[in-house]
């Protein structure tokens, strides 16, 4: 499958960032710190695109679409045009959801520990693995496979997993891949490149 040339950014910070909580599908509201880093980001990516010609993808949780119209502004977009794409959603955590990890880790010790063990392929109760997350991103991917270049603002699980999908990584490398709020990547040939 032949994809399009990637500037995939995550959402700014958000309370539940700052206070150590899974995310998941529920949602935080950004800090003033996450504002600032989505500015930070709508600045880089005007160094190295005109985001009106692309089309520009946001997850539709609040976190990233409130990045994604930060991004715009700053960029002269009309935030009309963001497209909302579901399959781009973070990871459902299930239980964990809305809870620290120091919490998870004694009250849902089983689990916590099943999921450290095979995180690839583990299913939190309520939640989801990556291997369902490969699933929905490869559906995805395969929708946008005729476009040249495009934006992505999302999350820092469905990034990881992008990126290790884009680039033909084992899971074990992907697991390890990280995306701070304010960094910039570029996917291109299956390769990528963190921008300034």
């Amino acid at each position: 499958m032949k994809l399009p040339t990637i500037y995939l950014l995550r959402h700014g910070q958000t309370v539940w960032n700052a206070e150590g909580r899974y995310q998941g599908q529920l949602d935080s509201p950004l800090t003033k710190k996450g504002e600032a880093q989505a500015k930070i980001n709508a600045l880089k990516l005007k160094k190295y695109i005109d985001i009106n010609s692309v089309k520009f993808f946001s997850s539709p949780l609040g976190r990233a679409k409130d990045t994604a119209k930060i991004i715009a502004r700053l960029n002269d977009m009309n935030t009309s045009d963001i497209i909302f794409e579901e399959a781009i959603q973070e990871f459902n955590y299930g239980i964990f959801e809305g809870q620290t990890k120091e919490y998870c880790k004694t009250q849902y010790a089983l689990e916590f520990k099943e999921r450290e063990t095979d995180k690839f392929n583990y299913i939190v109760e309520g939640g989801e693995s990556y291997v369902k997350v490969y699933e929905r991103l490869n559906i995805w991917l395969k929708s946008i496979q005729n476009e040249k270049v495009i934006v992505v603002v999302a999350h820092e699980m469905i990034n990881r997993a992008l990126r290790g999908i884009y680039c033909g990584m084992e899971s074990n490398e992907m697991l390890t891949l990280r995306q701070a709020n304010d960094v910039l990547i570029k996917l291109e040939n299956a390769s990528e490149e963190i921008l300034d």
